[in-house]
């Protein structure tokens, strides 16, 4: 090193004129990139964090305050993988509870709730991790009912639409449930119970829900108590339907519809057609005269003990009438309304609100009026090959309407499918997206702005 320092001049050579100016102006340059960089970084990432929240931000500045009155969307809104759970976003009062998706190669299937004033989405994930079994909607919209049809379980699940809450229901030693009916004025429920000789796990076969109608009792659950009665003598319990006043109901064992008290006192009965059975939880009409029934789902012999089917899980698909039932022999019942999919609830004792099926498979909710037979469309569901990542069309099953409300009814104009934040697995995702990219952008710059500075690395022309 001495005899390489030895060689070099005592006066070093002038530097190039210019020099030291050219060096602070590169030096300004290549500070101001790099504050450029890191600024544009910054704002890459706050932009697409912001696509991350603004989905489940409710602006201020809303269009249009919603309608104080329970309202029905014109069209329902496609399927979304995007769709956040009640849990995570809730919905508030809700309108409809319904299945939707398909199963063709691999299963896509969402148990959903539409809001009851805007065009609010979120699925009950309290169904699907219990493998979507059949749930009941209250009258007025605020929660929802499930059991568990994996096998026997010990309780039933309230949850709370209005704040994401779940209450648990103990039922005693497990047991396979059924769901019947909910009360209108939302205080019973009732279902159908049985033990299961199973090994209490039966997959995706729904087992239980077949057993339970083969051999189930009724049960009234009073939900301010908490506590449920057994009622022994309603012996398998089929389907069921509160009466207007919610202190009776009818339920239906083999071709009879058993007209019983809130306590259980059975205080008359009305013969039922054979080849139909009363319309789940809404068959008796709102002036009390009637009982609606509909054909059965299963084509062979139903004896009230063997065969049937419950409908639940089955795509809405089978069209047939719906048929009225005196309970007096005083009235006269209305003419059958045909084409019909499922009732779904009554506007008043001279209307119904039914599901609906087109030549295409397309569905539709309708309004007929009893005495003229005229309908009008108040709904259709979108079921255009958006399921299955786009390769099959959607399917619609186990459709609730919130009963209490349909008197009030209105028919909205759909907006913007309002779907809450994005769920969990798609936040972690794009995270690391947001992330990658970030750190991408920023060696990439730094890599840049080391190449320019006097000395670098990088060869020069």
């Amino acid at each position: 090193m001495r005899e390489l320092f030895a060689t070099l001049p005592d006066d070093p050579p002038p530097l190039p004129p210019g020099y030291l100016d050219a060096v602070l102006t590169r030096g300004r340059r290549s500070v101001r990139r790099q504050r450029i960089g890191i600024a544009a970084v910054g704002m890459v990432v706050v932009l697409l964090l912001a696509v991350l929240v603004v989905p489940g931000v409710q602006l201020p500045l809303q269009t249009a305050a919603p309608s104080t009155k329970p309202s029905l969307p014109d069209r329902f809104a496609g399927y979304s993988m995007l769709t956040s759970t009640v849990t995570s976003g809730p919905p508030g009062r809700a309108i409809a509870l319904y299945g939707y998706g398909n199963g063709e190669a691999f299963n896509m299937f969402q148990s959903l709730v539409v809001g009851a004033h805007r065009d609010t989405y979120r699925r009950v994930d309290a169904m699907e991790q219990r493998d979507r079994p059949s749930a009941l909607l209250a009258p007025d919209g605020t929660r929802v009912l499930t059991g568990d049809e994996r096998g026997a379980t010990g309780d039933l699940v309230l949850v709370d639409l209005t704040t994401g809450r779940r209450r648990s229901i103990p039922l005693g030693d497990p047991v396979g449930v059924r769901l019947l009916a909910w009360s209108p004025d939302g205080r019973h429920v009732a279902y159908s119970a049985a033990p299961l000789t199973g090994s209490g796990e039966f997959g995706t076969v729904n087992v239980v829900e077949a057993e339970v109608a083969r051999i189930g009792t009724l049960r009234l659950l009073d939900l301010s108590t908490g506590r449920s009665t057994e009622v022994p003598a309603i012996k398998p319990a089929w389907t069921a339907s509160f009466a207007p006043d919610s202190r009776r109901l009818a339920v239906q064992v083999g071709q009879a519809a058993h007209l019983i008290d809130i306590d259980g006192h059975e205080y008359g009965s009305v013969q039922i057609t054979a080849g139909r059975e009363l319309a789940a939880n809404v068959a008796w009409s709102p002036d009390g005269r009637f009982l609606a029934t509909v054909p059965w789902l299963y084509d062979g012999p139903f004896n009230g003990t063997t065969g049937g089917d419950t409908g639940h899980g089955t795509f809405l698909w089978k069209v047939g009438n719906v048929e009225f039932l005196p309970l007096t022999g005083a009235d006269t019942p209305p003419a059958p309304v045909t084409d019909v999919v499922q009732l779904l609830g009554w506007r008043s004792a001279g209307s119904v609100v039914v599901a609906a099926t087109n030549d295409a498979g397309h569905a539709s909710l309708a309004e007929v009026r009893l005495d003229s037979g005229n309908r009008r469309t108040m709904s259709r569901f979108d079921t255009g090959h958006s399921c299955e990542l786009g390769t099959q069309p959607c399917q619609l099953f186990d459709l609730h309407l919130a009963t209490g409300l349909l008197p009030d009814l209105t028919v909205r104009t759909a907006g913007r499918p309002r779907r809450g934040p994005w769920p969990t697995p798609v936040n972690a995702v794009l995270g690391v997206v947001v992330l990658g990219v970030a750190l991408l952008l920023w060696r990439r710059r730094r890599a840049r702005t080391r190449s320019r500075r006097p000395g670098g690395d990088s060869p020069r022309a």
